[in-house]
């Protein structure tokens, strides 16, 4: 396993972790009916938007790894 390799691996770790950790605050607010109070409105927006970069970093760090084993390089 190359660095490169090694280091998309224990990325991947924590982008997953890190989607697990937003999906829960999330899910915590929904259960407490604060998602549909005005007050945390911009709270919730945020989640929701720090879970989509989330996903998003999580696609591209599995991309750039499948691609480095497939032998091209991005």
């Amino acid at each position: 396993m190359t660095d490169e390799e090694a280091v998309l691996k224990e990325m991947l770790k924590h982008l997953e972790e890190a989607a697990r950790r937003i999906g829960a605050s999330r899910h915590l607010m929904q259960e407490h009916a604060l998602v549909d109070d005005p007050n945390y409105l911009r709270l919730v927006a945020r989640l929701s938007e720090a879970l989509d970069v989330t996903e998003t970093a999580r696609r591209e760090a599995r991309r750039r790894r499948e691609a480095g084993s497939s032998g091209t390089s991005s």
